[in-house]
């Protein structure tokens, strides 16, 4: 099985502070990202903000991703950066300031490169300055209503009650929405991605990025997980609940599970950002015992990650039904 590298979808106003946030991913997720910088105009003035040693930027220039007359061209990017030799942990796509999230989104979910799945797409907004940014023509409820998770920044400047009505504004339009602040553009990583745990080569280089050091505040957001590991098989219809509607605290859900079926126990990898569902069949050795991990995550803010993981192990020594196991199998 190829592993799939997420593709993440960063978008916001014009000075919403999206390059602040993806400076932070990148100076402090301890992995190896690619990013692809989208700016409209001839100059790429975004890539020398982005952290780290750009070699290659690679950016489409002369539009916003959304109105790309050849969508071929994004995949050509994601096929480029997910490719095994490069070792990816995820790509960040960053929407130019007039990029429609909606289109955007569509753009990645309807790629034909195999190598890649959705990771989240993420909406940056300045909680101090919405209402300057409508003046100008943008609309929030446009904005966040494709949106896994709204940033909040600039709120350690924002008046409480400004920030308040961002909050309540979201809800209205995408109550499916996890809202975070993020000072500084601070937002943990692990939300989005796992950092394969391995040294980067002495001299080595990506092509697009190498992990800087960029300074920047110590302000950090870390993220809470509720975690399952157990020597058994999972209810795969649960598991297609939980992945497919999962708590209000729960931005994403990773899994490596054995479903007993009637031709024997099957692996999957399964994937689950704020309701987007990937599932993945895995090799399985020949004999080995039932194996299932199961891991939510939520921001470290929430009191807690409340739900109970033990409810997807199964219970009966009788393998999934076919209809038990399609739950599961229609979103690979």
């Amino acid at each position: 099985m190829t592993r799939t590298v997420p593709v993440l979808i960063l978008t916001g106003y014009l000075g919403a502070g999206k390059t602040t946030v993806l400076n932070h991913v990148l100076a402090t997720g301890g992995g190896r990202v690619g990013v692809v910088i989208n700016d409209f105009g001839d100059v790429n003035v975004d890539a020398g903000l982005v952290a780290g040693h750009v070699t290659e930027p690679l950016s489409i220039a002369g539009g916003c991703l959304c109105c790309l007359q050849d969508p071929a061209q994004l995949d050509d990017a994601l096929r480029t950066l997910s490719r095994p030799a490069l070792d990816l942990d995820a790509i960040v796509i960053e929407g130019s300031g007039i990029a429609e999230p909606p289109a955007l989104l569509q753009l990645v979910l309807g790629s034909t490169v195999d190598s890649v799945r959705f990771g989240g797409l993420v909406e940056v907004v300045d909680a101090a300055h919405v209402p300057h940014a409508e003046q100008r023509g943008w609309d929030l409820a446009q904005h966040v209503k494709a949106a896994a998770l709204v940033l909040l920044t600039r709120t350690d400047v924002a008046e409480p009650h400004e920030s308040a009505r961002v909050r309540e504004r979201v809800a209205q339009a995408n109550p499916h929405a996890m809202v975070l602040e993020a000072p500084w553009g601070a937002v943990d990583p692990r939300l989005f991605f796992d950092a394969a745990e391995r040294a980067v080569p002495e001299g080595g280089q990506l092509p697009l990025w190498e992990l800087g050091t960029a300074g920047g505040h110590a302000h950090h957001v870390h993220h809470r997980a509720a975690s399952l590991d157990v020597p058994a098989t999972v209810d795969p219809a649960a598991l297609a609940d939980l992945l497919e509607d999962p708590p209000d605290e729960v931005y994403r859900v990773k899994a490596v599970v054995d479903v007993a079926t009637v031709r024997g126990a099957r692996r999957y990898v399964a994937h689950s950002v704020a309701g987007f569902v990937t599932v993945e069949r895995a090799p399985r050795p020949a004999g080995a015992a039932p194996h299932s991990v199961v891991v939510a995550i939520g921001p470290e803010n929430d009191a807690a990650v409340p739900v109970d993981l033990t409810g997807i192990v199964n219970r009966s020594p009788a393998p999934a039904t076919a209809r038990e196991l399609r739950r599961l199998t229609r979103f690979l």
